[in-house]
């Protein structure tokens, strides 16, 4: 299966790359590096399904996958995933909202704000 193009199709968006950088861009599959900067965005595949048919191979998979932003700011974490979701929704479909995630590290509070899609993505 394909990687979902999910980081190159932010890094073409200069409304992301405005919040998240571009070199590099702060948007990491499944765990983001111990140490990173808040903003930060990561990304992971929940379930991943051939679309097969009858007379031949599938030629697309539908991927369900997941995005958080993670902030220190709660306003600017809002701010990331609607910019991040304006970016992605031309190719994926946005199935769900997550709840508000909210957690205290050490001094810091760290809020998460995140979403489910649905990728039909190419062979």
């Amino acid at each position: 299966m394909n990687i979902l193009p999910v980081v190159p199709t932010l890094r073409a968006d200069p409304n992301v790359t405005a919040l998240l950088g571009n070199n590099p861009l702060k948007v990491f599959e499944d765990i983001a590096p111990t140490g990173t900067a808040f903003p930060y965005a990561v990304w992971s595949v929940v379930t991943a399904n051939p679309e097969n048919n009858l007379d031949c191979a599938a030629n697309i998979d539908h991927v369900s996958f997941q995005i958080v932003v993670y902030d220190s700011n709660q306003k600017r974490a809002y701010d990331i995933r609607a910019a991040i979701r304006t970016s992605l929704e031309p190719y994926c479909y946005v199935t769900s909202i997550h709840p508000n995630h909210f957690e205290r590290i050490l001094d810091t509070n760290v809020f998460g704000r995140g979403f489910d899609a649905n990728w039909w993505l190419d062979r």
